[in-house]
């Protein structure tokens, strides 16, 4: 069995007003994960705090278990910090990797708010646009 060869994760970091946008191209790994945590960190700490953290994931190719736990933890961080996080443009592995573990809630609704309750046959994670990151 062949493995496809490891893409380096890039980070492109720009902040305008109070936004933060991070755009992630390549692999979301055990090798690249603390990467994310420390841009987003280091952000967090600057004396211009941005008010929303804006992950672009459209360029990620691979998400294992250590990157979803950097995404876990950047979401903790923001948290912590009063600032809202959205995970735009997930990828379809992502997204299954983000349903499969139970995790997707942490990332569709802010804190301190509990996540809609789905009516039958709705999906609770897609219930109430204001609390979805956009894709």
């Amino acid at each position: 069995m062949t493995h496809a060869p490891a893409t380096p994760l890039r980070l492109s970091c720009r902040q305008a007003e109070h936004t933060l946008r991070v755009e992630l191209r390549g692999d979301l790994d055990r090798r690249y994960a603390d990467l994310l945590v420390e841009a987003v960190s280091g952000a967090l700490a600057d004396h211009r705090r941005p008010r929303m953290v804006r992950l672009d994931c459209t360029g990620l190719t691979t998400v294992d278990p250590s990157g979803l736990s950097a995404l876990l933890m950047v979401r903790r961080r923001t948290d912590e910090a009063d600032v809202v996080l959205h995970l735009d443009g997930r990828p379809p592995q992502l997204e299954r990797l983000l349903e499969l573990t139970g995790t997707l809630s942490h990332f569709t609704t802010r804190p301190g708010t509990r996540a809609p309750q789905a009516g039958p046959g709705e999906d609770p994670a897609r219930g109430h646009a204001a609390l979805r990151p956009e894709r």
